[in-house]
Parts: C-alpha cells; structure tokens; sequence
C-alpha cells in the first residue's frame, strides 16, 4: 500500500506454493486465490489502509474472453482494479503492428497516453508513458 507521495504503508511478501499449472487465458483462477488472500490479510491487519485501486500484475477488461485477473480480483474483493500488463494481447483487433508502434513513440512526456481501442469499438485499455 502506498500514500501520494510514494511512501510504503504497509507490505507483505509472503513465497505461496503454486497448486494449479499455467494455462494461457486462465492465469486468473491459479493467481486471484492467492491475491485475495492478500488483500483480506491487509484488511485484517490494517483495516484503515483500505485501498482506493488495486494496480493488478495482469490484464482486466483486455483479454481474450474480456475478464482478466484484474476483472477477477476485483469481483471478489469489491475493490477497484485497473490491469496493468507487460504485453499486448492480440483482441478485437488490437495488433502491434507499426501505427502502434508510431503511436507508443510518439509518448513524449510523463503521462501521456492514448486508448486501446478494438475494433468493436470498445475502449479495452490504455497506452502510457
């Protein structure tokens, strides 16, 4: 948990061990457990460090079936997440290709960003810098 300006309030690092194997699409139902518990240990333990938003290591509405670990997570701790992903998933027409290139370069300054949107029209994320 932080506070603006960044400054730890709370932590917890805990090794857990992994029952379930990597299936592509369906990281959600091997890591969410885990992270619940976490969030629910936090609560216990600091219950007036309640979080605004969850920045979740995963994709939210982003995703093949559009409900990632972020979308998970948050059903199942009522709390706002936001998916923050290393990778761009290939969905509703979202491609890597060289306009998206052009369109992460052109991210000049701290902030800017522009949206991820398919080709359904739906607004499936966004890209910062």
């Amino acid at each position: 948990v932080l506070c603006v300006p960044a400054q730890v309030l709370y932590q917890d690092c805990r090794m857990v061990p992994v029952s379930a194997p990597y299936v592509a699409g369906f990281l959600a139902f091997r890591e969410v457990p885990v992270l619940v518990e976490a969030v629910q240990r936090l609560q216990q333990e600091e219950p007036q460090l309640q979080p605004q938003v969850l920045l979740v290591d995963g994709n939210g509405l982003l995703h093949p079936r559009g409900f990632g670990t972020a979308c998970h997570l948050g059903v199942l701790t009522d709390l706002p997440c936001i998916g923050v992903a290393k990778n761009l998933l290939h969905v509703d027409g979202l491609v890597r290709d060289e306009l998206h290139r052009e369109q992460v370069r052109s991210l000049q300054r701290s902030g800017e960003a522009f949206p991820l949107t398919g080709t359904s029209g739906k607004v499936l994320g966004m890209v910062s810098s």
